[in-house]
């Protein structure tokens, strides 16, 4: 059966595709988010508030067989916490406003003040992971509700004092809980994803249409090689302009996606695109068309990264193949710039320009292969 070669190779290849395709699974497994940064603010440093600050961040799990972990922050105040998450620090936060204390004990008055608390969400920075959060926040302050309720009810009993018919509608809803949600997804949940494929396979198509427009050209001289380095440095920054400007304008058209930042955007995109490109002809410029495939299963594996969050990784995936995807740059450049207005210059832009540096070098040095030809 495996007398011809070839046999034994379609084997191999099924064997390496099988296992590919199961390792490019591995973060849809399990997604239970694990030490999701959230922010606590006590405003009103009371003993009572502190004792809920105490009672909360000693809750670290959430869930069942595969819980949700959390990694909690106790934070001076809601300023810094606003500025932690424009720099994407945490997905939420709870505020314990001032006055906390003393409004507790008016709701048995005949003029009560329900105390306070607000959950602030940071959408933007997982919209499925922000989600969790908001939830897991609500619960806990239905439960700081109940708690509070019963210490409100055995102190009333132990004075012997009588629980009028207001006092307990007041107590059905002890806390005035509110929400925030900070930079909102809404109308636009996909908008920095979507340019990942356009760009990546954009990159790959215009990488192999170079790579074969090298064919023939291996007899030139060293002079003439540079020479067609240069033209082909120019084509690839034309054709990444050109296109992530007018796929910009097919995002704001056909997906109804309004960006307020638009060159911001399109440059960006330009920037990956470009260095995507430089990339992938270096490395085809050593290995030819044979190095097609493995861009392909790059792009397999970089897709749970546009919807999970980091925390929602696997430690295998985190640990030996997030590091080797160069679409991570783009992915997490374009959210910073879209959900919270960072600038084109960032340290996403800095990476991405070390990939195009790399490619650089990886075309600059096959002209001096010791092949005569070009694989293709």
């Amino acid at each position: 059966m495996f007398k011809n070669k070839f046999h034994v190779i379609s084997l191999i290849v099924a064997l390496v595709m099988g296992l590919l395709l199961i390792v490019a699974q591995i973060p849809s497994t399990h997604t239970a988010p694990k030490d999701l940064p959230i922010a606590i603010v006590d405003a009103d440093q009371s003993d009572a508030s502190q004792a809920i600050v105490k009672q909360l961040t000693s809750v670290t799990s959430t869930g069942g067989k595969n819980p949700t972990t959390i990694k909690w922050s106790v934070v001076k105040n809601k300023t810094a916490v606003m500025r932690a998450m424009d720099k994407q620090k945490y997905y939420g936060a709870l505020v314990i406003k001032a006055g906390f204390a003393q409004d507790t004990m008016s709701l048995t008055t005949a003029t009560p003040t329900h105390p306070e608390m607000q959950v602030i969400i940071n959408q933007a920075k997982n919209a499925t992971a922000a989600a969790g959060v908001q939830n897991a926040l609500t619960m806990m302050t239905n439960k700081v509700g109940s708690a509070m309720v019963n210490q409100v009810l055995r102190k009333m009993q132990a004075l012997n004092l009588p629980v009028s018919a207001e006092a307990a509608q007041n107590l059905l809803q002890p806390i005035a809980v509110t929400t925030k949600i900070v930079h909102t997804t809404t109308n636009k949940a996909t908008a920095s994803a979507a340019f990942f494929q356009p760009i990546w396979m954009g990159a790959l198509l215009g990488a192999v249409m170079l790579t074969y427009a090298q064919k023939g050209l291996s007899h030139v001289t060293k002079k003439q090689a540079w020479l067609n380095k240069g033209i082909e440095l120019v084509v690839m920054g034309v054709v990444a302009l050109a296109a992530v400007f007018a796929t910009t304008e097919f995002a704001h058209v056909i997906l109804n996606y309004n960006y307020d930042n638009f060159t911001t955007v399109a440059l960006y995109a330009a920037v990956a695109s470009f260095a995507f490109q430089l990339l992938m002809l270096g490395v085809m410029s050593w290995l030819g068309i044979a190095a097609v495939p493995l861009f392909a299963l790059l792009m397999l594996f970089a897709a749970p990264l546009m919807t999970l969050a980091p925390e929602m990784l696997t430690h295998f995936y985190s640990a030996y193949v997030m590091p080797w995807l160069p679409m991570r740059f783009l992915l997490d450049g374009m959210r910073g710039i879209v959900y919270y207005n960072t600038a084109l210059w960032n340290g996403n832009t800095q990476s991405l320009v070390w990939l195009a540096i790399i490619g650089l070098i990886l075309m600059v040095t096959s002209i001096y292969k010791p092949t005569k030809q070009l694989a293709v």
